[in-house]
Order: C-alpha cells, then sequence, then structure tokens
C-alpha cells in the first residue's frame, strides 16, 4: 500500500502547493523527493534557495532528516544518495561531501539547472529496502590504478562497465541477468556513438533487460570518463513488463520490470511505440500528457495502476524549462493521491532532439 509520510514538521516552504508528496511509504522503503536549499523568505516574500555550496547542502540534508524523521526513520538507514549538481555544483563538491549527513554510496549527476535557478545541488535519497534490492555504487570506466579504461572509446567504456557490474553484482551471488534497472549518462559530443553501445547491451544484458534510462549531460563525475552508469539488481525473481511488444523487439531495454512488486519503469519519453513518431513537438505539457499515459499503460500492464507510483524523476531540457509549470498541472490532472515523490532537473539533452522531457518511475504494486 503506497502511504504518504505524514506529520512532517517543514518550516521551510508549504509544500501543500506542489504536485509532489515530501515522501512516500512503501514496499519496506520510504522514498523522497529531491530536496533543494528553497525556503520562504519573510523579507522578500519570495523563495530563495542561495547561498554558499555548503549552505545549501546543508539545508538539503536539514529538510532529508525532517521528512525521515516524520516517517520514524534516520539518516543512517538511506540506501540511495542521489546529489544532482550545477556545473557550479560539481566545482564545489567537497564542500557539498563535508556536509553530507547519510553514509551509503552516492551518485552524482550534472545537470545543467534545476528548477531554482539559484540552487547549485538537489539531494534525493531512499530509505530502507526494497527488501531483495541491490544497488551497486556508480560505476565510472576507471581501473583499480585510477587508470581510464578505453579512453576516448565510449563503446569500449560503455562495455567495461557493464562488465564491472557484472563482477560486483558476483559478490552478491548475483549476475547481470538479475539487473532490474540501469541510468546511463553521455555527453552529447558522443551522441553520433551511442547506437553503437547496444552490441554490449544486448550481449551482456539480454535477452530479458532492465528497465533502463539514458540521458545525455554537459559532464560526467570525472572529467576524462565519457560514460557513468548506474545498477539496480534484485535477488527476488524478475519480471519483465509487456507492452507494445513489436516496438521494443529490437531495443536493448524493457519498459519495466517488476521484482518483489517493485516495478521499474524505463525513461518514458514523447516516443510513441505505435508509429515511431514524437508526439507534442515543441510542447513539453502536451509531451508530458503523452509520457504519463504511457507509464499508466506499462503500470496497468505490470497489474498495477497510476495510484502505484512511488517515484518519478523528470528530466527536462534547457528549453522546456521555462514552461515546466505544464507539467505540474499534467502531474496534477493525471497522477492519483497522494502524489508520487519527484524531483525534477534540467539536463543538456535527451536521445533525441525533438524530446523534452523523459520520466523514470517507480511504483509499488499492492499484491
Amino acid at each position: 500500500m503506497v502511504k504518504a509520510v505524514e506529520g512532517v514538521v517543514f518550516p521551510w516552504l508549504d509544500p501543500s502547493r506542489y504536485s509532489f508528496a515530501l515522501g512516500i511509504e512503501a514496499g519496506g522503503a520510504t522514498w523522497l523527493a529531491g530536496q533543494t536549499a528553497s525556503r520562504h523568505d519573510p523579507t522578500s516574500g519570495r523563495v530563495v534557495s542561495g547561498g554558499s555550496a555548503a549552505e545549501q547542502a546543508r539545508i538539503c540534508w536539514d529538510k532529508i532528516e525532517a521528512v525521515l524523521d516524520a516517517a520514524g526513520r534516520g539518516v543512517g538507514e538511506c540506501t540511495e544518495v542521489v546529489e544532482y549538481l550545477t556545473a557550479e555544483g560539481l566545482d564545489a563538491q567537497d564542500e557539498i561531501a563535508g556536509e553530507r549527513r547519510a553514509s551509503c554510496a552516492v551518485s552524482t549527476m550534472v545537470v545543467d539547472g534545476l528548477v531554482r535557478p539559484d540552487a547549485v545541488l538537489e539531494v534525493e535519497v531512499v530509505a530502507g529496502g526494497p527488501h531483495h534490492q541491490v544497488r551497486l555504487p556508480q560505476l565510472l570506466p576507471i581501473a583499480s590504478d585510477g587508470s581510464v579504461v578505453a579512453s576516448g572509446d565510449l563503446v569500449g567504456q560503455c562495455e567495461w562497465v557493464l562488465e564491472e557490474a557484472g563482477r560486483q553484482l558476483a559478490e552478491f551471488g548475483l549476475g547481470l541477468e538479475h539487473v532490474v534497472r540501469t541510468v546511463q549518462q553521455t555527453t552529447p559530443a558522443t551522441r553520433r556513438d551511442y547506437r553503437a553501445t547496444a552490441e554490449a547491451r544486448r550481449r551482456l544484458l539480454g535477452p530479458a533487460f532492465p528497465a533502463s534510462t539514458g540521458v545525455l549531460t554537459s559532464r560526467l563525475p570525472h572529467p576524462d570518463v565519457l560514460v557513468a552508469l548506474d545498477v539496480w539488481a534484485s535477488t527476488a525473481p524478475k519480471e519483465i513488463v509487456r507492452h507494445a511488444e513489436d516496438a521494443y523487439a529490437s531495443l536493448t531495454f524493457s519498459p519495466a520490470t517488476v521484482a518483489d512488486s517493485v516495478v521499474y519503469i524505463s525513461g518514458t519519453t514523447a516516443w510513441d511505440p505505435t508509429t515511431g513518431g514524437t508526439i507534442g513537438q515543441g510542447d513539453v505539457g502536451a509531451q508530458a500528457e503523452f509520457v504519463y499515459d504511457q507509464i499508466r499503460q506499462v503500470l496497468e500492464a505490470a497489474g498495477g495502476g497510476i495510484d502505484d507510483l512511488v517515484k518519478t524523476i523528470e528530466y527536462v531540457t534547457p528549453e522546456a524549462l521555462a514552461n515546466y509549470r505544464d507539467v505540474n498541472t499534467v502531474r496534477e490532472n493525471v497522477l492519483g493521491r497522494p502524489f508520487p515523490a519527484s524531483t525534477g532537473v534540467a539536463i543538456n539533452a535527451l536521445l533525441s532532439s525533438d524530446w523534452l522531457i523523459e520520466v523514470e518511475a517507480v511504483a509499488v504494486l499492492n499484491r
């Protein structure tokens, strides 16, 4: 059963104004919305989020602790931390790390912007479970001696990080066939080579492909690498959600996977699987409406519904950020209550220049 975290003492701003929950409890875990340093300034009467990187990180963690406290948890129970950093935030990474209060592995994504323009970071966490999930540390193509593997070769680096995922999963008695979700970051400079990475995915992850999200970021967590990969696996049996099967037959990811009632939904865009075209060109609101309808269809194919969503991550392109409020309207109209926790960031580009938004989602079925 999906349940919002209630009784949160949250003096920074009024969360009831937004179409997301501060936290959702389901599947043995607490899923939190991404937090920035945004807070109401009584002097100006506006919401602000400025300050040094360390100050902003401190406020992010104060907010996270407030939500976790209401859920009866502490930061020591965090099993996932993702830090979305602007270029300014990346340059202040040591200051941000100094304010970090969770001891689990941290993933980094460099973004072109956040919804609050003066914010340099947004932090999202998951605390507790899901019980059978194994979350690997973020994988970069860097060997144990610190050297970059297959320097300048996107295909070689993508292959290496997948093989490294297999080596790390073996420590848990698992293999790449147990992978349920991946998030891959590459840069626009390697876009022309991206299709060539499919062979390694097909060979190493197929035929029961995981859910997957791929985004293009201006910078990666290390200056000399071409890819960053995040991997989730499960000790529970993996089910593939069947949706638009003809369209996905040639792809190296599944629409969604299910493991122990947790549904991992691939990054969903305005790509129409029935025609191969793009819905709502130039209109982020229209694209968001199509995306969330696709997510609804995938969830129904998994035996659930839109009310089972616990978390969404919305990646929007910089040109769509000005109209991002249109996405909020879509969420209010189509999502169930309680709203899922959510994070929204502006990344450099999506894999098609026609796409303005990609939404990755996690749901927990009421089985």
